[in-house]
């Protein structure tokens, strides 16, 4: 056990140099500073300190460098920076659109690991399970990399395997992101107020998710439910008796990547009908079933013949509970009535203000911005453009917007994006209202309506029987006197210690003055031993004073506070 702890730290000492040389060469020379980090690492030599402060940054803008670094640095900090590009709340709105143009193409792993992984996971080698097995990879990734095969029932299938001790590096790079969000709240007050140890925590959970290839099957098996009577959009199927967390095997596509379809000549119509098509099943994902693909990118698209879409690569998704989508419809309904009001309580049931949002300013701020858009056309309204400035205003009066919401916001712009370049036409806003229109008539339906009443009478009803068994407890202990009431202070801890403080600093001061003047009348007296013609008393009393009241006075000096 102690010898793997010990080995764990080599290879944390390893990549944390690695990091530190790697920062260095696109020019964050400052931040190893500012970190302290030269303090932290063994091997001091690979960061060369007078370099670092005769260092002057790059050209390039800090969003590229830093995009570039995380490329460099490999699969971590690439899902982390990827996660961060749909967290406006946390980085700059320059940076989130540098960081979504992270691409983890890496280059692929031998075809003896892709064996010996498909063996310890499946039992047997890939020529003994499939009946054809392409031993060159058709993507490779940074958590893994993809291969066709054929089953011996027959069906084409695409075999994802995880790269060799991705699982290591991970856990490597998670202890040293710990380390580095510490010293950050140490170091950098302008880094703190986003707590790191926090966010560290929480891309800590998604990326230990997504090495776990069985959390992305149930995601398709999930998708596949929900479009299972569709016509116009495909999800692969997972044959789950070649499946398990190291390796993945699904259904194989055989269609054009929306990547290469966009640059081939098609017809208009086609476009127009792939764009419809796509952003369909996004707003189905969103507004009627509340799971999403959370990264709809091209690379992640497929045309099939007869303009059907086929969605792949399900690792990270999105999810809208009920009061979610119901929050969200009303707040697209308020913003369509121009109800300033409407928006701000919508707001306030998604859990947005806090106790120190100035809700009439905010309130003129919407006001602002719906008459900003008052006497223009739907179809030249860019939703993109509407949800980017909404952020903003969000983020200006320090809203806290949930996680899940960005996902959101960042899904709706890919696809709208995506959607434009294929139809320059295409108005997302004008295809979101027959969604909304849908759940509006779901929120008025009597059976919706029923369930609710039924649901609410029940808690009602608990609530009844509820009461008087506990009035009947409140009464019965007023009458014996038993009845106690307990208060909690809050915040109060502080005032209490620098109340103590004071009070003590008072009574020091009260014995100090005692002594001087207790001092002064045994002086004036002129009794007792006397030393060069002063009473030995007196004299002791007054150095005693001075050294207790040079104390005091350093110590409210220290403190900062005269």
């Amino acid at each position: 056990m102690q010898l793997r702890k010990i080995g764990q730290k080599i290879r944390d000492i390893r990549r944390f140099n690695q990091i530190l040389r790697i920062l260095t060469k696109h020019g964050f020379g400052f931040a190893i500073q500012q970190l302290h980090l030269e303090r932290h690492v063994i091997g001091r030599g690979v960061i060369k300190i007078r370099m670092l402060k005769r260092f002057t940054e790059p050209q390039e803008s800090r969003s590229v460098r830093l995009r570039k670094v995380l490329e460099e640095l490999g699969p971590t900090f690439i899902k982390l920076g990827q996660i961060l590009s749909v967290r406006p709340d946390l980085v700059p709105i320059d940076l989130c659109d540098e960081l979504s143009k992270l691409q983890d193409q890496v280059p692929p792993f031998d075809y003896g690991d892709i064996k010996k992984q498909i063996k310890e996971s499946l039992g047997s080698y890939p020529e003994e399970l499939f009946s054809a097995f392409n031993s060159t990879p058709i993507a490779a990734a940074s958590l893994g990399q993809a291969h066709q095969a054929r089953l011996k029932t027959g069906e084409d299938v695409v075999v994802k395997v995880q790269r060799p001790d991705i699982r290591r590096t991970i856990e490597t790079d998670i202890d040293i992101l710990y380390t580095l969000a510490q010293l950050a709240g140490r170091y950098m007050a302008d880094i703190k107020v986003f707590d790191p140890n926090s966010i560290v925590n929480e891309f800590s959970k998604v990326i230990t998710k997504e090495i776990d290839f069985t959390h992305e099957a149930h995601n398709i098996d999930k998708f596949c439910k929900n479009f299972k009577d569709s016509v116009t959009v495909r999800i692969p199927k997972v044959f789950w008796e070649y499946t398990r967390s190291k390796v993945i095997t699904t259904e194989e596509i055989k269609g054009i990547r929306l990547n290469d379809y966009l640059n081939q000549p098609h017809s208009s119509e086609e476009k127009r009908t792939v764009a419809l098509n796509g952003a369909n099943a996004i707003l189905q994902q969103i507004f009627v079933d509340g799971f999403f693909h959370a990264d709809p990118h091209p690379g992640n698209i497929f045309i099939l013949p007869d303009n059907v879409v086929a969605f792949v690569d399900f690792g990270i998704v999105g999810r809208l509970d009920e009061d979610s989508r119901d929050a969200i419809v009303s707040l697209l309904i308020a913003v369509s009535m121009k109800n300033a009001r409407g928006i701000i309580k919508a707001l306030e049931s998604l859990g947005a203000f806090t106790e120190e949002v100035p809700i009439r300013s905010f309130k003129h701020d919407i006001n602002d911005f719906m008459e900003r858009y008052y006497d223009i056309p739907l179809k030249q309204i860019e939703i993109s453009t509407v949800l980017q400035q909404a952020i903003d205003s969000m983020l200006r009066y320090k809203l806290k917007i949930p996680h899940q919401f960005h996902v959101l916001f960042k899904a709706i712009t890919t696809i709208d994006g995506v959607a434009r370049q294929l139809d320059p036409e295409f108005n997302t806003i004008a295809h979101t209202r027959p969604f909304v229109e849908k759940l509006v008539r779901e929120r008025h339906d009597p059976s919706r309506m029923l369930k609710d009443a039924a649901l609410y009478s029940s808690e009602l009803l608990d609530i009844i029987k509820i009461i008087p068994r506990d009035a009947y407890e409140i009464l019965k202990k007023i009458k014996t006197g038993r009845l106690k009431i307990e208060f909690e202070h809050q915040g109060l801890s502080k005032f209490i210690s620098e109340m103590d403080k004071s009070s003590n600093r008072v009574s020091f001061s009260l014995v100090i003055s005692a002594l001087i003047i207790g001092s002064s009348l045994i002086i004036m007296a002129n009794k007792g031993p006397l030393v060069y013609g002063f009473p030995v008393l007196g004299v002791l009393g007054f150095i005693f004073a001075g050294i207790l009241g040079l104390g005091l006075a350093i110590a409210i000096l220290r403190s900062g506070r005269l």
